[in-house]
């Protein structure tokens, strides 16, 4: 019996399987390999022989003979050593599709070792001592005849005592295993986790199974009954921002934070490196970048949590203000760390904001635009730190090294680089400029209200909601919006879903 999400079906009816190979496949009782259709329509046998095991993926197909030898076909994608060492009891063939098709096949000899070939990254452990092995796109996880399980280029699994395991052939994917009291465990995945319900009282897990994909994992019980569930994105639900508690807002790729009026700060959507996850203390300022999150305590040092791009934590000292990566000192000079926008110039600033490898600040003197860049970037555009406007300006945001925006002295807004078109007449007293692939400007004008322009968004509405007349601050990133209104509360636009995750990148 096979089934999907919304539909169930039979193979071929009025045969008889030993042992099921993928969705669409089983050993019959003979030995030979029968595959099927989802309507039970049996396919021309391309597998003849006897076989007692069978392990089949998108491209690659590996089977083990009743004399243990390994056989592998569609060999158009995958190059199968022309004699395999041994003879095995076991066998698991991973395939992903990535800058072209990534495949693995690990299989386990009668001597209890491990054997792998084709394109996976990471070697297996060498030894004996394997009781079951299971293969993923770039490694695999094995089980030792003690109990625990040993993964190579696989998150590892938490230390135990195990008895069935089962890896997603996906390399970002889950793990799952049957503990030897008969519980269900899993782990790795980046932007998913996995949760297994527990066996019934009186009942324990047998085995367990997870898919390709790595977003669906099912356990056998004792009783034959199959339990499944499904992986979980790794985010913290929107909060209830309730009117009057927050002070400042900051929105970031695939997550957004805030700071209460006590000065504590929450975050929530996308938090599969801890990006979302504030350490405990009080806050001045904070800031929600790519893939992590950087605040300003009270006592303004820089911290920063999430997944450190840079490899760089923020030096120490004390700050007055902080965008991404980089901070103002209390003298007014700019301080960044990790290299992702550049060496800033010296000077004395009054505001700074970051984009992606660049960075703009206004001086303390005059309000003049300084921006700097990692580098002029892929293309012949023109860096914004070569095209800043001149004059006075009171605010200034940047997205990346080809985009910034600024509120003159006289508060209209003015924006360089990428066109946005011409923007709305001011005054205005804020603007925030977002969406590297999509740009667009918000800004707030003398009145509070939110004006929007430039391009779209990727998921929901790009202009703000009606119904608001009034925000303090606005915020606005490649996915959302997000303003603080006068009375306190928050309001954000655009992916407020948080459907699309950050790219895995790192």
């Amino acid at each position: 019996m096979c089934w999907t999400s919304t539909r169930h079906w039979r193979p071929a009816p009025g045969r008889r399987y030993k042992a099921l190979a993928s969705a669409s496949c089983a050993i019959g009782d003979a030995g030979a390999i029968d595959c099927w259709d989802s309507g039970g329509n049996l396919r021309k046998a391309i597998y003849p022989g006897r076989y007692a095991a069978a392990s089949l993926s998108i491209i690659s197909r590996c089977a083990l003979k009743d004399d243990g030898e390994a056989v592998c076909w569609n060999s158009a994608f995958f190059e199968v050593p022309a004699t395999l060492p041994g003879r095995y009891e076991a066998i698991s063939v991973a395939a992903e599709k990535g800058e072209g098709w990534a495949n693995n096949v690990c299989a386990l000899t009668v001597a209890g070792e491990i054997d792998c070939w084709g394109r996976a990254s990471h070697a297996p452990p060498s030894g004996g001592g394997f009781e079951a092995v299971s293969a993923n796109s770039n490694g695999g996880c094995a089980l030792t005849d003690g109990g625990a399980i040993v993964c190579w280029g696989f998150a590892a699994a938490p230390p135990g005592d195990y008895r069935a395991l089962s890896v997603a052939q996906e390399q970002d994917s889950h793990g799952c295993a049957i503990t030897a009291v008969g519980g269900a465990i899993c782990w790795g995945g980046l932007f998913t986790r996995m949760t297994p319900p527990g066996p019934a009282p009186d009942d324990r897990y047998a085995d367990v199974s997870v898919s390709v994909a790595g977003i669906l994992a099912c356990a056998l019980t004792g009783a034959g009954e199959a339990v499944c569930w499904d992986a979980e994105a790794r985010k913290i639900a929107t909060p209830d921002l309730a009117t009057g508690r927050y002070r400042a807002v900051s929105s970031g790729v695939g997550h957004d934070c805030a700071l209460t009026d006590a000065g504590e700060a929450v975050c929530w959507g996308w938090n599969h490196v801890g990006q979302a996850e504030p350490p405990p203390g009080r806050y001045a300022a904070i800031s929600a970048n790519f893939i992590d999150t950087c605040a300003l305590t009270e006592a303004g040092r820089a911290v920063c949590w999430g997944y450190n791009l840079s490899g760089q934590e923020p030096p120490p000292g004390r700050y007055k203000a902080l965008s991404g990566h980089c901070a103002l000192t209390e003298d007014g000079e700019a301080v960044c760390w990790g290299g992702g926008v550049g060496e800033p110039p010296p000077g004395r600033y009054a505001a700074i904001s970051t984009g992606a490898n660049s960075a703009c600040a206004l001086t303390e003197a005059g309000g003049e635009v300084v921006c700097w860049s990692r580098g002029r970037g892929r293309d012949d555009r023109t860096p914004i730190a070569a095209d800043a406007p001149p004059g006075r300006h009171k605010a200034v945001s940047t997205v990346s090294q080809y985009l910034a925006c600024a509120i003159t002295a006289a508060g209209e807004a003015v924006c360089w680089g990428i066109s946005l078109g011409d923007p709305p007449s001011g005054p205005f007293e804020a603007i925030g400029v977002g969406g590297e692939h999509i740009p667009r400007a918000c800004a707030l004008n003398a009145a509070g209200r939110a004006v929007c322009w430039g391009g779209g968004s990727y998921h929901g509405e790009a202009d703000p909601p009606p119904g608001r007349d009034r925000y303090l601050a606005v915020s606005t990133s490649d996915f959302r919006t997000c303003a603080l209104t006068d009375t306190g509360d928050i309001t954000c636009w655009g992916d407020t879903g948080y459907v699309a995750p950050p790219l895995p990148g790192h």
